[in-house]
């Protein structure tokens, strides 16, 4: 810590680089929501309400940082840390895995994994990524009428 910068000063300097950079990604995230484009009677909605709702929250987010940064933040410890590292990693497998491995089976073994990592029986995390995916498959599927990747491995 030089001469010149206070105790908070650092912790500050943190909050408003992580601002700026949600505030860009909420305004990349609005742009690209943009380019989408279906047929009104596709969906009223639009494939933009979600994408630029997300964006909104980034962009809010990030101002709220810029404007009003904190000055008392404490770092996770190293265990939080491996735990936030491989949940990352978890939701990146996720996305990678989803078209192979479709909707139903990712979605389970992420839960399951996750539930693992924070603490949670391996057979209930399992039986509770396997009871969200059925509510959610239903839920898009049967509800929404919203497709889902069924998954390569089982497309024959």
């Amino acid at each position: 810590m030089s001469a010149t910068e206070h105790p908070g000063e650092g912790a500050a300097r943190r909050d408003r680089v992580a601002g700026v950079v949600l505030l860009l990604a909420g305004v990349t995230t609005a742009l690209e929501a943009r380019t989408f484009n279906v047929a009104f009677m596709t969906d009223p909605v639009g494939p933009k309400a979600l994408p630029l709702l997300v964006a909104v929250t980034l962009v809010v987010a990030g101002a709220r940082l810029i404007a009003r940064p904190r000055s008392n933040v404490e770092l996770p410890d190293a265990e939080a840390t491996r735990r936030m590292t491989l949940a990352a990693a978890a939701f990146i497998a996720y996305g990678l895995a989803l078209p192979w491995l479709g909707f139903f089976m990712a979605t389970t073994v992420v839960v399951a994994a996750l539930g693992v990592l924070f603490g949670g029986p391996r057979i209930g995390s399992a039986i509770v990524g396997a009871s969200l995916s059925a509510v959610l498959w239903l839920l898009f599927v049967i509800v929404l009428s919203l497709p889902l990747p069924i998954g390569a491995l089982w497309i024959r």
